[in-house]
């Protein structure tokens, strides 16, 4: 697991705005704005976020501090997530691999851990698929 794996928004923003760093909170609450909405945060919110606190994510906020930040949206969603959530899903819909097949499965494991590494999960997804076919 690389630092970025586990990096959560409050380090995005605290590594980047506070005493002693490249913005005050006002600062960075200036410079983040919604490329969609124009939406901005309060450097009071910015600082919230800075100190570890809950707060209310929703994609405004998040796409703001990426442009405040100079970082990809992505990079600071996963971070959000992290931080909120703990772990999360992707969407299925967003998933641009290229497969013949329609179904798509989610499996949770240990990082590292290949399908091929996993024969009796991939046993029981085949058992089903004929089960629903009516095979069996």
């Amino acid at each position: 697991m690389t630092t970025r794996d586990a990096e959560t928004l409050a380090q995005l923003v605290s590594d980047q705005a506070g005493r002693g760093r490249k913005f005050t909170f006002e600062q960075l609450a200036d410079r983040s704005v919604d490329p969609e909405s124009g939406y901005k945060p309060s450097p009071n919110l910015v600082w919230s976020i800075a100190s570890g606190k809950s707060v209310k994510l929703n994609p405004p906020l998040v796409r703001a501090l990426a442009a405040g930040l100079g970082l990809p949206p992505a990079r600071v969603a996963d971070a959000a997530h992290r931080q909120f959530l703990g772990w999360y899903a992707t969407d299925p819909a967003s998933d641009t691999r290229d497969s013949s097949d329609d179904a798509i499965y989610r499996v949770a494991t240990k990082e590292g851990v290949t399908p091929e590494q996993m024969p009796a999960v991939e046993a029981f997804f085949e058992q089903l698929r004929r089960e629903r076919e009516g095979g069996e």
